[in-house]
């Protein structure tokens, strides 16, 4: 019973929208509502058996008739089938017939005018009448014409023609429907160039030896008159295709198609069984060609652009295919009018249950409802409220309980208000200490972990100063002790040597600035790391700030041989920055390109990149030797892919560290070794 329950949801699923329309329009309450379950329960009961009639009883109905049809199908086409090829088989025993007669290798041997001649055309003519053929005729061997029955313009000579070849090579031949090379007869007395025609040809042989052929050419007309000899319904029909997908025999449609210029004046050779919207070969033709026989029961469009149902066979032996085809509409009509009725019961009987439905669940449900609302009352705090009802049943009995109780509790809570007044009072007091203390708590707690976590950055801060400068200041250190450790040497040897003095003065100096500059730049870093820096914030001319920083190292640049390009342009959008640290960036690439540029010359740039401002800066020097994706590296403290004397290591980590906190980026771009450098930084504008 689930399983039918769950299969009826599913089936009309797309009806939920309509009850909520009508749920709506009337008023009905939600579901939760005891009159909406009186109703519901009601509908559903009645129109249960309705829905397993139409779930169950039309569907299998439908697959019932659907066999039916599909059977009926099969047996035409079959039927079509087998009577074509015997119908075909019937024409090539004719021809064997005539090709045995014995006038034959008279007529082929002799001319004209011989008594075997009359004989063999007055013979011809009576088959050709009494079998419809449209034109029999016999050649010799070599394709020259020997007799024939038609009296218009013929084939005189034959070589050349498949249907000939195959016969004088000793094959009963039957040819494709093909467009004549002549003018000939048609359906309506008149000549006509291009009109279908079939050939069947077989061989004369006389002595063991082929010595002609003998040829039928069939009235095609007579292929449609056998396809047309069943009927199936108002608009089924069967028709014959070739191996192209034309068909080759006359539509029961062809008045229509030629209403609409599908074909001009028959079907056969000139309409295309394709779908019209697609321009496809319709489903039972790809079938066909491709060998094969079935059938469709749910329907597919034909070669008019309407649904019908189909069965199709290939005759191999011909190259033809049969179809039988019959339209959807009419097909299953019986079958969706019964699903009108049936729709139409359930309607019907739907809005009766409906009526009965409101009434008697308003009728049932309205004293539950009311009560249900002086519940609620009672329930927000309005105890003078009391059900008026009067009735005789449960729902009499429950009102005088229902009231009783109410009264009980009113007076009960009358008596808990006023104790809870007083209650309430000193809960009150006792309640405004709690949260002034609480409040005092709160705040010292919030002052000792602000506190707590500024220690415990600075800690951080302290053990990470002391890594780095025990890290970094170890090499000038040593440089220091070995010189004056070699001083103090020469001074006891009681000599002093000039050069060295100068030398050791000068490793000491060296070392002594470097140790300077490194714990200078560490406390830099640490400082900017740690978020403590306050950047005093002003709107800055980035334009002139780089042309002053510029000029102001140009002379560097110079006394190394290098020039010192710009390209700044007049007007460059302000930016929001602290004037002093944006030009310690500046000057630190600057000076970096110096350093590692040897020849050439470096090319300072401003740019508007969107809402940012581009600095760029790129040199001809040695180039960076790292690979790409590990570029960033240049940015952490201490990292020198080239170490130098005279650099900490630390002074684009600051640079970085300032960038990131004006809300810009910060990149290096290098070709390679020996192909120079470009650092770029982007800030916002103002």
């Amino acid at each position: 019973m689930n399983t039918i329950v769950k299969q009826i949801l599913q089936k009309y699923g797309n009806y939920k929208g309509i009850i909520l329309k009508i749920i709506h329009k009337f008023h009905i309450p939600s579901y939760k509502s005891i009159r909406t379950k009186i109703i519901i329960s009601s509908i559903l009961l009645s129109i249960f058996p309705i829905l397993i009639m139409r779930v169950f009883v039309y569907p299998t109905e439908k697959k019932a008739l659907q066999e039916s049809l599909i059977q009926n199908l099969e047996g035409v086409g079959h039927k079509q089938a087998e009577l074509i090829v015997k119908w075909i088989n019937e024409r090539k025993a004719d021809a064997k017939i005539i090709a045995e007669n014995p006038n034959v290798p008279g007529v082929i041997y002799k001319s004209e005018g011989s008594e075997n001649f009359y004989r063999l055309l007055h013979h011809l003519n009576s088959v050709r009448e009494a079998y419809g053929y449209k034109e029999i005729f016999i050649s010799d061997r070599h394709g020259d014409l020997k007799i024939t029955t038609a009296t218009g313009m013929v084939i005189t000579n034959l070589t050349g023609y498949e249907f000939f070849e195959k016969a004088v090579h000793g094959a009963t031949f039957i040819s494709p429907i093909a467009p004549s090379v002549i003018p000939l007869e048609n359906e309506y007395g008149e000549l006509e160039l291009g009109i279908p025609t079939l050939y069947i040809t077989t061989p004369v042989i006389y002595e063991k030896k082929i010595i002609g052929v003998v040829c039928l050419r069939v009235d095609v007309m007579e292929i449609s008159k056998l396809m047309r000899s069943v009927r199936l319904g108002e608009t089924g029909e069967t028709y014959l295709i070739n191996k192209e997908g034309f068909m080759i025999s006359e539509s029961r449609f062809l008045k229509d198609l030629k209403d609409f210029g599908i074909v001009r004046k028959r079907t056969t050779l000139e309409l295309k069984v394709i779908n019209p919207k697609t321009g496809e070969f319709i489903r039972s033709v790809k079938e066909c060609l491709k060998g094969r026989s079935g059938n469709d029961g749910d329907g597919y469009e034909d070669y008019r652009g309407i649904q019908v149902l189909g069965f199709w066979q290939w005759i191999p032996e011909l190259n033809w295919g049969v179809i039988a085809e019959i339209d959807v509409n009419e097909g299953y009509g019986m079958v969706r009018k019964l699903h009108t009725i049936i729709s139409s019961i359930m309607i019907l009987i739907t809005l009766i249950v409906i009526s009965f439905a409101f009434f008697f669940g308003k009728k049932i449900s309205e004293p539950i409802l009311y009560l249900t609302e002086i519940t609620k009352s009672i329930s927000e705090g309005d105890y003078s409220k009391r059900v008026k009802i009067m009735s005789h049943d449960e729902v009499g009995e429950l009102t005088n309980s229902f009231n009783k109780m109410a009264g009980s509790l009113e007076e009960k809570t009358q008596i808990l208000k006023e104790y809870t007044s007083n209650l309430e009072k000193t809960v009150e007091e006792r309640t405004k200490d709690l949260i002034r203390t609480n409040q005092k708590l709160e705040t010292q707690s919030s002052n000792l972990k602000k506190a707590y976590k500024e220690l415990l950055t600075l800690d951080q801060m302290k053990d990470k100063m002391i890594r780095d400068v025990s890290h970094e200041l170890k090499s000038p250190v040593a440089q220091v002790q070995m010189a004056v450790d070699l001083w103090f040497k020469e001074v006891k040897k009681g000599y002093k040597d000039r050069s060295n003095e100068e030398k050791f003065s000068k490793i000491i100096h060296d070392s002594l600035q470097r140790l300077r500059k490194t714990i200078e730049s560490i406390l830099d870093l640490s400082v900017l790391e740690s978020g403590r820096l306050v950047f005093k914030k002003e709107i800055l001319h980035l334009s002139e700030l780089t042309i002053q920083t510029i000029t102001g190292m140009r002379l560097i640049a110079e006394k190394k041989g290098l020039a010192l390009v710009s390209d700044i342009p007049d007007r460059v959008p302000s930016v929001i920055g602290d004037k002093s640290e944006i030009q310690r960036v500046i000057t630190n690439l600057i000076d970096n390109a110096i350093k590692y540029t040897e020849q050439g010359e470096i090319h300072v740039s401003l740019r508007q990149k969107g809402a940012y401002i581009e600095f760029s800066i790129k040199d001809t020097g040695v180039g960076i030797g790292i690979p790409q994706e590990q570029f960033s590296r240049i940015f952490e403290r201490f990292f020198q892919e080239r170490p130098r004397i005279d650099g900490a290591g630390v002074g684009l980590a600051i640079c970085k560290n300032i960038i990131k906190a004006h809300r810009g980026q910060i990149w290096a771009e290098s070709g390679g070794p020996g192909k120079g450098s470009t650092f770029r930084f982007t800030l916002p504008l103002a």
